[in-house]
């Protein structure tokens, strides 16, 4: 038994080799870039705006460490005395108790690291001053940001 096995005809061409052009594989490669210059800054966003989720998580923690130090002494207390860190859990904000008193209080975060690159809300502050709770935020320390973009920053 012998296996044989015919030779191709010699007129027979052979098959297209599979696979991309070179003008399919950059017009692919620009559909790409085209789509992640749209995609990276509304991720670049939306990851901000959730590590602003950590300041705020840490200034509305130490306001309640702030109302239990009040109710057992004649003043709110320094970061210190309350036992508060002075970045926020996730390390994305540094804290500054700028002001205590036996009245009220105000207290900044700033971003640190890759969340400086929220400019809008980079500072945010909570104030209070007797009954009255102030939300302010700002690209600079002044936290000068007008009611819509502040209450956005806020996350209200």
């Amino acid at each position: 038994m012998t296996l044989f096995r015919p030779h191709p005809h010699p007129t027979r061409r052979r098959a297209r080799a599979r696979g991309f052009s070179l003008p399919e594989l950059v017009f692919s490669l620009t559909i790409v870039g085209i789509l992640s210059s749209i995609a990276y800054p509304a991720f670049s966003s939306t990851l901000a705006s959730a590590r602003r989720s950590d300041a705020l998580v840490a200034l509305m923690s130490l306001q309640t460490q702030q109302e239990r130090f009040r109710a057992h002494h004649e003043a709110y207390g320094d970061l210190a005395q309350l036992g508060v860190a002075s970045v926020s859990p996730s390390g994305h904000y540094e804290l500054t108790l700028e002001s205590a008193s036996s009245t009220g209080y105000s207290v900044r975060a700033a971003a640190i690291g890759a969340q400086r690159s929220d400019r809008a809300c980079r500072h945010l502050r909570l104030t209070v001053d007797g009954l009255n709770l102030t939300y302010a935020s700002g690209e600079t320390d002044a936290t000068v940001n007008a009611g819509a973009l502040n209450r956005r920053c806020w996350g209200q």
